[in-house]
């Protein structure tokens, strides 16, 4: 983990940090941990950005999950009737609650039964918790890094799917954790309202079990000269005003 952490510094360098996210089925298991933010209501994007912004923990249950979406995508509720049925987004994201339902059908969620979310700053993990994935907000130059080191061991394409909702409880966590392979995503209006995502940012989801394949993916790309930034190819004898132009008499 220490050596992906250092790899996507060093090649790609997000402005925001990894995060490290577990979906619980025992809550036992957080017994003793110090965690930054736990009893509030939030959505899942909010603990996303807290643990990414500043660093912190944080824990939500059936309890306190504010968002239904986000909590039936992760398994702490089951998926309300409102929303299976399209009532949520009729008339909002889709034209009709038929087509709305289809939107809600195809959505990915986890099983029930998940005792809380926890999330963290993957460079400050807990030393009793391996995380279950990694969620990396980034803008669209660094996404392409990710997806070029996804494909650097198998090839082929990779293939983006997206609701225009729910991005990272539904994709980036519901998905990557139903598939075991990594997504790339855009963020939802959620998101953007109360978790403070940013217009230029794309959202990247990451299994555990991929972090060392796509560190090696990062490095081999980097070390063959695909870099980030990418560097601009900066022209000789730019075209200036003549009289901003260094002349023989200049250089006297």
């Amino acid at each position: 983990m220490e050596n992906f952490i250092a790899t996507v510094r060093e090649t790609v360098n997000p402005a925001t940090q990894p995060v490290g996210v577990n979906m619980m089925h025992d809550v036992a298991l957080i017994d003793g941990l110090k965690i930054k933010v736990r009893g509030k209501r939030l959505a899942i994007c909010q603990q996303i950005a807290y643990s990414r912004m500043y660093s912190w923990s944080t824990w939500a249950d059936a309890s306190t999950s504010h968002c239904a979406l986000g909590a039936a995508c992760t398994g702490l509720i089951p998926p309300p009737r409102r929303v299976i049925d399209g009532t949520v987004n009729a008339g909002v994201y889709q034209e009709n609650q038929q087509a709305a339902a289809a939107m809600q059908k195809q959505m990915p969620r986890v099983e029930q039964g998940v005792a809380g979310v926890l999330t963290y700053p993957l460079a400050r993990p807990f030393k009793e918790v391996t995380p279950d994935l990694v969620v990396i907000y980034v803008n669209s130059a660094q996404a392409m890094r990710f997806v070029q080191a996804f494909l650097y061991h198998q090839g082929g394409e990779f293939v983006m799917r997206s609701s225009g909702d729910a991005g990272v409880c539904s994709r980036a966590i519901a998905q990557v954790t139903l598939t075991g392979a990594p997504i790339v995503e855009i963020p939802c209006m959620g998101d953007r309202r109360f978790a403070m995502a940013q217009d230029h940012e794309l959202i990247v989801g990451i299994p555990f079990a991929w972090l060392e394949r796509t560190a090696e993916g990062l490095a081999a790309t980097h070390k063959a000269g695909i870099r980030y930034p990418i560097p601009f190819q900066i022209p000789s004898e730019c075209e200036l005003p003549p009289d901003y132009i260094t002349s023989e008499k200049d250089a006297e």
